[in-house]
């Protein structure tokens, strides 16, 4: 079952498509690979459809509709590196995204976060660089200075491997292990809409996993499923995941 607001991004995004197909240029959002995922099977002979992130390999994008014809105008992103005192602060995505929601900052403002090392960054929409620049002065108590990055970076991603020993490839087994929950929780969070598999959202706790297959659980993270290989004396499955740090 279709959320309304899911249902509204969806009337949305055949609008900006309809105007494209009139001439029209429209530009959206931050949005995340889901909502990327649903753009990405709208098609029409006059428009075409770019999407950017500010970073190479980034996963928060926005959409660019326009004639088919046209040239490619600005995505309207900037690219911050937050400085700061590592003897005081230690960053980590959770961190610097809370502190940006705190100056009433819509989560669609706001693209990827990337800490790597002591280095963090952070993509915003240019509408709204000014009102960070200006505001954006401390993360939890401490003193920080924000430098705009001019040139192109490339994300590379961390990946954290545990084995994992489950019952069956059913969804809520595999989410229950990952994050160390109750069978129940995952149920609960799998049937709120919480949960997605390959960015889409997957209500069913019987769904079967597959080698490959991306799951990304609303405030918990995102995992993926590496190896399946052999069973326990128990005649249990023994997996393999990798989880984004």
């Amino acid at each position: 079952m279709v959320s309304r607001e899911l249902e509204f991004f969806y009337k949305q995004m055949e609008s900006n498509l309809n105007k494209a197909s009139q001439g029209g240029v429209v530009l959206t959002s931050f949005l995340d690979e889901a909502k990327l995922a649903y753009i990405e099977t709208l098609h029409s002979k006059d428009v075409r459809i770019e999407f950017d992130g500010g970073f190479d390999e980034a996963e928060h994008k926005r959409a660019l509709f326009l004639p088919f014809d046209f040239e490619i105008s600005s995505f309207k992103i900037k690219v911050y590196e937050i400085q700061y005192n590592s003897r005081y602060l230690e960053l980590n995505h959770r961190k610097v995204l809370g502190s940006l929601m705190s100056l009433g900052i819509k989560r669609e403002s706001i693209g990827d976060i990337v800490c790597i090392g002591q280095a963090t960054y952070f993509a915003c929409t240019e509408e709204i660089s000014a009102y960070i620049e200006r505001e954006f002065k401390t993360i939890s108590g401490v003193a920080i200075e924000l430098r705009e990055v001019e040139e192109r970076l490339a994300i590379k991603r961390e990946l954290r491997e545990e084995k994992h020993i489950v019952s069956s490839l059913r969804l809520d087994v595999v989410i229950a292990s990952a994050y160390k929950l109750s069978r129940t929780e995952a149920s609960e969070m799998i049937t709120e809409g919480l949960v997605q598999v390959n960015h889409v959202i997957c209500q069913s706790i019987s769904k079967q996993i597959v080698l490959d297959d991306v799951i990304s659980v609303r405030h918990k993270g995102r995992f993926y499923v590496g190896t399946i290989g052999g069973k326990t004396k128990s005649d249990r499955l023994v997996l393999q995941l990798k989880f984004l740090v």
